[in-house]
This record gives C-alpha cells, sequence and structure tokens, in this order.
C-alpha cells in the first residue's frame, strides 16, 4: 500500500512534464495567450513630436505590450521592453508606480533617468531598449496580485520637465502556479518561452526569448522566427526586424 501511495505522488508530479514534453513540439508554434479578464487602459504608442522624431520607421515610442496594456510578470523584478524611433532625443526616465483602486497614480516605487544608446552621429538609434528594476535591499519588488502602472519619458529637451514622448502600460506579478513552478526548471528554455506564452506570462517571455535570440547572434534563425511570431500576436509586428539594444 506504501509503495503504491509512493508511486502514485510520483506519477502526479511527473505528469505536467509529461504534459509539457508530449506538446512541446506544438507549442513552438503558440502565440502569446492573454489571461482572461486582463486589459486596462494605457497608450503603448506615443504621439509624434516636430523635431524629436527625425526619420525611419516606425516614428513612434512603442511598449513591448499586449493589445489590452497590461501584462503578468513572475517574478517581482520584471525587465520592460520598448522601441525608441531614430530621434533627437538624449535621456529616457522610466518610473513605476503603485496605483490606487482607481488606477491613478499613488506614489513612485521606481525611477530612473538613463541616456538613450546613440549611432556615431550623436542621434538615438532606432531598436529595442530595456530596463530591469534592481533587485537591491533598499528596493521592494512587486507585490503579489498588484498592477502597477510603467511609463516611459523620452526628452529632445532636457530642459522640459516631462518627457516630449511618453508611454505606458500596465503590469502585475503574480507568481506562477505550483504545478508550473515545477515544470519550469525541467524543461529547455525553448519550451519555458512556450510555457510562459500560453500561461499569460508577456514579461517573462519576452525577455526569455530576447535573452535567447541575442545570444544566438543570427547563428539561429528559428529564434528570430519566434521573436516575429510573439510580436505578431499582439499586433506588434512592425517591430520584428528591429535590433535589440544594449543600453
Amino acid at each position: 500500500m506504501k509503495f503504491a501511495e509512493v508511486l502514485c505522488s510520483f506519477c502526479v508530479k511527473l505528469l505536467p512534464l509529461a504534459v509539457v514534453l508530449a506538446s512541446s513540439t506544438a507549442a513552438l508554434a503558440e502565440p502569446y495567450v492573454p489571461p482572461a479578464g486582463l486589459g486596462t487602459p494605457g497608450r503603448r504608442e506615443s504621439a509624434g513630436t516636430r523635431g524629436c522624431i527625425l526619420a525611419g520607421a516606425p516614428t513612434e515610442l512603442i511598449g513591448l505590450i499586449p493589445t489590452e496594456n497590461i501584462g503578468l510578470s513572475a517574478t517581482p523584478y520584471p525587465r520592460f521592453y520598448w522601441y525608441m524611433p531614430i530621434s533627437q532625443a538624449q535621456s529616457f526616465r522610466f518610473s513605476l508606480f503603485q496605483v490606487d483602486e482607481s488606477g491613478a497614480p499613488l506614489s513612485i516605487l521606481y525611477t530612473t533617468r538613463l541616456d538613450v544608446p546613440q549611432d556615431e552621429t550623436g542621434l538615438g538609434r532606432a531598436g529595442i531598449v530595456s530596463f530591469e528594476v534592481p533587485e537591491t535591499a533598499n528596493q521592494p519588488g512587486l507585490e503579489p496580485g498588484d498592477r502597477y502602472l510603467w511609463q516611459i519619458e523620452a526628452f529632445c529637451n532636457p530642459a522640459n520637465e516631462t518627457g516630449d514622448l511618453q508611454i505606458s502600460g500596465w503590469v502585475e506579478y503574480r507568481p506562477p502556479s505550483q504545478g508550473l513552478s515545477s515544470v519550469l526548471p525541467l524543461v529547455s528554455a525553448s519550451d519555458q518561452v512556450s510555457l510562459y506564452t500560453q500561461n499569460g506570462f508577456w514579461f517573462d517571455a519576452v525577455a526569455q526569448l530576447a535573452t535567447l535570440q541575442t545570444a544566438a547572434d543570427g547563428s539561429d534563425r528559428s529564434w528570430a522566427a519566434r521573436w516575429s511570431e510573439l510580436l505578431e500576436s499582439v499586433d506588434l509586428s512592425q517591430l520584428d526586424d528591429q535590433p535589440l539594444l544594449s543600453n
């Protein structure tokens, strides 16, 4: 009897992994699946500002977030991604806000101002930039179940108090279920991306796939194809050929 109970318990623990491995080939073709009930007002694309945006396409500051303007994070210290157009912007400000019950900004959880990646002529380069909230002793992480407003402001005029280009979106920290948490360490990095997209963990899927694509450095085109597929699933196909910039 005891042996049967142990065997049953062992099988239950292996079941999630078996399901993942059995469907891993199909999972590679899975686009992002947003969790039911998520959706918030936001502005993932900026309006153009005369004299700030110079050339190229797209010409807007664009947040890499789903059409619902919110995504889940499996970690309390997520990495955020956005597209910077060719511009005269010299710096950008990242801000993360705690909000009240109505969604209005209540207090700043974290803010920083950083230089825009520039080309040899001193203009802001076009490409995808990212920033990760630092995990330090004096920096609190996101609270499980809470939603936070994040904002990017690009400054073309350093004297301005607010950015010439602005976008905003939302993030919610939702720890993965026990079943998902037990499977993630056991599968490949490729299957981890699939698990994140299937379970609505947008920020983790983007960060993982961006890391894999950068590491491949063009040697494996399958990562670029999956990156394009992920962006297309949230109507951001105009960004699928933009470079991932270091900042």
